[in-house]
This record gives C-alpha cells, structure tokens and sequence, in this order.
C-alpha cells in the first residue's frame, strides 16, 4: 500500500508539473506537447558503508509518465565521464566489484519498474562510487526536473507548439565507503619538491607497523613517492585505517636529511586525523624523520 501510495504522488508531482507549465504556456497562446518522461527515482544518491569483501544487493526504480499497453525496456548505462583536475571517472568502483543490469522493464499496464545493483566492498580504500543512468532513445525525455522546450508554428497557424527537447539524463550515484566499528585513521602528506625522499610507517602498541608508504617491498630501504606517480609538491591521502583504541605512533622519514623543506616558499606538510581530529602533524626540516605517539578511543 506504500509503494502504491509513494507511485501515485510521483505520477501527481508529472502531471501537476505539466499542466502548471501548459497553463503557464497557455496564458501566451501556446500548449506544450510530447509528454514523454521516464525518470529514475529520488533521491538520486545512496550510501552503502560495507565489510572488506561485504557483498550487497540494492534496488532502485524507474518511473514513467504514462502506462502502456505492452512492456516497456529502457537501457541501463554506467556513467565513466572523465571530469576535474586530474581527469577522474564519474564512477571509481572498480567493474570487477559490482553487477548493473543493461535494461530495466516496466510492465504492461505499470507506471513503474524495477532493477537490483550489486556491489561489493573490496579496494574502496576512502570511498568509491557507481553512477548509474538511463540511456537516451528517440521519442523519450529522461528526466522531469528541468526541461527546456522549441517553439514550432504548425502549418496555417500564428500560434507556435512547444515541444519539449531531449533533457539531460538523470543518474543515481551509489557511494560506497569501508565500514569501520573503531576509528577512521587517514594519512596525508603534501610533498616538498623531492616526493622520492619521503616515507612512513604507523606502529601499534607493540611497534608492528601496520601500515606504511614510500619503502620497499622488504620495508627496509626508502624508495620514495616519485616512483609511485606523484609530482613535485602533490598530496597523498591514503585510505581509511579502521583502528581499534590503543596507542599508536606515526613515524615520517626523509632520506636526504632536511625533511619536507625545499626552500623558504617551498616546504611539505602532514597530518594525520581522526574525522577532523589531528592526532599528528608537521613538516618542513625535521631531519631524517619526526615521530608522533597519540591514542584513539
């Protein structure tokens, strides 16, 4: 009875927003044609916090404005636009860890349908997303939010028609994070103008490390960050650290000597925090490391 209920406002908010656009139109003597909308739900994120290898199903569901007489398929597509600085995909999840369908149906006769996502919580590091969309075909707006229409005068009249345009295509984006029970640790450091110089490790209680960056596979040589793609003066920030309370110590390392310094107007930093509590920091000319002991919760 709620779903019927939430089908039935949706229907209304179409059919409302049409006709106040038509009256609108009206009062200049002009009527909008080509009803044609299919949408995705709203709203149009959801957030997912999972287990390492925690694999989910989710379901999500396509309106459209009028019921017809047979099914209706509308295709499914993976957004992978590149956008910002560097170029970034709009959808990080790695294709191996989740399933879209590439149609969904609505039923003869319904307003509605269905499609099930699944995804699973490996290499999300910080956090990752799935943006999905439906794909464009001819005679169907995707979309009811926001339209733009053309006016076009129809043979012997003075009166011009508004036929709606094609709009942009509306996505859901499911953001999926590493679920944590302890505390959330990240990493970040803005390198000087040598990243090859630069390791760290951070170490339990007992002085195991557990997590580390910029050594080699043996951890017992410093190889640096350059290697690993990272320019004069960019920044690293790893990925979560679920850690349980206890006492911790975040060691950073320069192989030189002079710290993260470069020079007067050139010098590197690091934090290392808590949601947005720092529980280390520094930088600049610290020799050949600087260590931090701090305790989480």
């Amino acid at each position: 009875m709620k779903n019927l209920k939430n089908n039935f406002l949706f229907v209304a908010f179409l059919m409302l927003s049409i006709v106040l656009v038509s009256c609108e139109d009206e009062g200049t003597g002009s009527t909008l044609k080509n009803y044609n909308y299919v949408s995705l739900e709203v709203p149009s994120s959801k957030t997912f916090s999972l287990y390492p290898n925690e694999s989910i199903t989710t379901e999500s569901k396509v309106y459209v404005t009028y019921a017809s007489s047979v099914d209706r398929t509308f295709a499914l597509v993976v957004d992978m636009t590149l956008s910002g600085t560097p170029a970034t995909p709009a959808t990080t999840l790695d294709a191996s860890y989740y399933t879209v369908p590439a149609t969904v149906t609505i039923p003869a006769g319904e307003l509605v349908g269905t499609f099930t996502v699944g995804i699973t919580g490996t290499n999300i590091g910080a956090g990752k997303k799935l943006v999905v969309g439906l794909g464009q075909e001819v005679g169907v707006d995707v979309g009811i939010n926001s339209f733009t229409t053309t006016p076009v005068y129809e043979a012997g009249s003075s009166i011009p028609v508004n036929y709606v345009n094609v709009v942009n295509t509306g996505k859901i984006t499911y953001n999926v994070e590493e679920r944590c029970d302890f505390n959330k640790v990240v990493v970040s450091i803005k390198f000087d103008n040598y990243p090859e110089e630069t390791a760290w490790d951070l170490r339990d209680a007992s002085m195991n490390v557990i997590a580390s960056g910029g050594f080699n596979a043996a951890g017992d040589a410093i190889t640096g960050y350059a290697a690993l793609g990272f320019a004069d003066q960019s920044t690293f920030t790893s990925p979560n650290y679920c850690l349980p309370g206890g006492q911790y110590t975040f060691t950073i390392y320069d192989d030189y000597g002079d710290g993260m310094y470069t020079s007067a107007t050139v010098s590197g930093t690091y934090t290392v925090k808590l949601g947005t509590t720092v529980l280390a920091s520094g930088g600049g000319d610290f020799g050949f490391l600087q260590e931090t002991t701090f305790t989480l919760p």
